[in-house]
């Protein structure tokens, strides 16, 4: 009995899967019905562009008709990645924007060939399949239920389905037919919707040469980026010198004067006058602390990342939460990335959420032989945080993003908001 028991309890969760495998690849094909009549309207937009072109109309319309195409060609990929279980790359070296020159950087660049074959792909194949996909359990299921009713039907008038039902046997045959028909449709629809995605997938799927290509401009960017971040830090570093730690210095200058020429005239109060300097001299030297703070925080330096980010969680004026897992250790450029940039997120969180906590999670972990590290910084604040509404989520990208990281950020409004930037630690 406990046998019997136990292959049922491991073939329950088997089944279920199966069933659930079943029904998404029958929704996938079905889709592509849809697909692909939006692929035929595609291309028809396509031909009459292509034939004003030749009048010379069409060719200020090249640029918005090649970003519909790539529009249609984007959606596919997120269906079909769906469908495989994995994310499907973008080829496009140029711009999204709809302009004049972008048809001819996609004629340069290799895409708009393959990305008209994935349309004819999916009309040719995909309008077929997901006719065939809705058609058939339909049919199969009639052919199935004709045995409890031909019998019923009027003298003269035989049930007809796939062929005329005169007797017993030929609704038993049917019948037949149609479980078959069901059998086949529940079997062949996860290896069809399969190769039909892998298809698709060759077509939508960059090159090795556009993969290097894409490569060479993502390198060319994060450079760009280390190097403008490079250049704000220096001018936020000479700002504070200036505005801050410079006019502390010459106040002391002034009263160390002061205090020199009452000395000489044997006149004024000396001690009051020393006082003063020796008050502005401790206003630099904290000023001077901070700025150093700003470059690169002690913290960070004598007790590593996980400390310092205690101490920001500490500093928050609401409870902050700090979870680290599976710590691995990180060059001193990423870990001074994600300080700041969680200091940042933790700034925006004081500032704007009005949150009433704060959770703030680390995680290394190793992808296909990279060592990556995530940071997660969560508040239950109002939510409906923007890149557009200041500099801190775009000063966070541009610091993560210099080091071949990424920042996904998600704030539905009501909330919750989640900051997510993820670092390869070999950077």
């Amino acid at each position: 009995m406990s046998s019997t028991e136990g292959v049922d309890t491991r073939q329950r969760p088997r089944d279920a899967k199966s069933v659930r495998r079943s029904a998404l690849s029958v929704r996938y094909l079905a889709a592509g019905t849809l697909s692909g009549l939006y692929g035929l309207l595609v291309l028809a937009v396509l031909v009459a562009v292509a034939a004003l072109s030749a009048v010379g109309v069409g060719l200020l319309l090249t640029g918005a008709a090649s970003g519909l195409l790539r529009r249609w060609c984007d959606r596919e990929r997120v269906r079909v990645g769906r469908a495989l279980g994995r994310r499907i790359g973008s080829p496009y070296l140029s711009p999204a924007a709809a302009g004049p020159d972008v048809a001819r950087h996609r004629i340069a660049d290799g895409t708009l060939a393959r990305d008209l074959a994935a349309v004819l792909q999916r009309i040719i194949v995909g309008i077929p399949l997901g006719v065939v996909t809705v058609l058939l359990p339909l049919v199969s299921l009639q052919a199935l239920a004709l045995p409890t009713y031909w019998w019923a039907m009027p003298d003269g008038k035989p049930a007809d389905q796939l062929f005329e039902i005169t007797s017993w046997w030929l609704a038993l045959a049917s019948g037949l037919i149609g479980l078959a028909g069901l059998a086949a449709w529940s079997i062949a629809a996860p290896a069809v919707c399969s190769a039909d995605a892998k298809l698709l997938e060759l077509l939508l799927a960059p090159t090795r040469d556009q993969e290097l290509r894409l490569r060479v401009r993502i390198e060319e960017q994060r450079r760009r980026s280390a190097v403008d971040l490079h250049s704000a830090e220096l001018r936020r570093i000479e700002r504070d010198l200036h505005d801050a730690a410079q006019n502390r210095l010459v106040a002391v200058s002034m009263f160390i004067g002061t205090a020199q020429r009452q000395l000489s005239t044997g006149t004024g109060d000396v001690a009051t006058a020393l006082a003063k300097a020796q008050d502005a001299s401790r206003d630099a030297l904290a000023e001077m602390r901070r700025i150093i703070q700003g470059v690169y925080p002690p913290a960070l330096a004598e007790e590593g990342l996980v400390p310092a980010l205690g101490l920001l969680a500490d500093r928050m004026q609401i409870p902050a939460r700090l979870r680290v897992d599976a710590p691995a250790p990180t060059p001193a450029s990423v870990d001074a990335a994600l300080y700041f940039s969680v200091a940042e997120a933790l700034t925006n969180v004081a500032k704007h959420s009005n949150a009433t906590e704060c959770d703030i999670h680390l995680n290394w972990k190793e992808d296909n032989g990279e060592m990556r590290v995530i940071t997660t910084v969560t508040d239950d604040g109002h939510g409906g945080a923007e890149r557009s509404k200041g500099s801190g989520l775009a000063g966070i990208e541009s610091r993560i993003g210099a080091l071949g990281g990424t920042v996904a950020v998600a704030s539905p409004p009501g909330g919750p908001t989640s900051v997510r930037m993820e670092l390869p630690c070999e950077s």
